[in-house]
């Protein structure tokens, strides 16, 4: 008789347990769903807003490297990012580089690089984004 009464007690504690997990589980999937439903709901849905700006100039052996760093402030993710520099002297530009990043994702930051010939720190230097393509 003791045996059935344990093996009851422990059925019950059994069921208790699956029904706390259907219900963790429930209330998870629910969060999950409400989460991307307020997300497309109340999301201002900015296209890609890419920033480019200058980190610094390293000198190697065959030119000068220019660090760079890209941020998307948009909503979202940009794919193939052309990034073009231009160092130019009196108006006239000099010299010309540019880069694609494969991704850059809402709210976020990407580093990169530029190569020239001649030093960006001793001609007119701007850097910008030339376009992206929606992924």
């Amino acid at each position: 008789m003791a045996k059935r009464a344990r093996r009851g007690e422990d059925e019950r504690a059994k069921r208790r347990l699956e029904a706390i997990s259907a219900v963790l589980g429930a209330a998870l999937a629910l969060g999950t769903i409400g989460i991307i439903v307020w997300d497309a709901v109340t999301g201002d849905g900015r296209p890609p807003i890419i920033r480019v700006e200058p980190l610094g100039v390293h000198e190697h052996e065959v030119g000068f490297l220019l660090e760079i760093l890209v941020a998307n402030e948009g909503d979202e993710t940009a794919a193939q990012v052309t990034v073009e520099g231009t160092l130019s002297r009196n108006g006239e530009v000099v010299e010309t580089s540019d880069t694609t990043f494969d991704y850059v994702a809402e709210d976020s930051r990407r580093r990169g690089g530029l190569f020239f010939s001649q030093d960006p720190r001793a001609l007119d230097l701007a850097v910008r984004a030339k376009g992206y393509v929606k992924p």
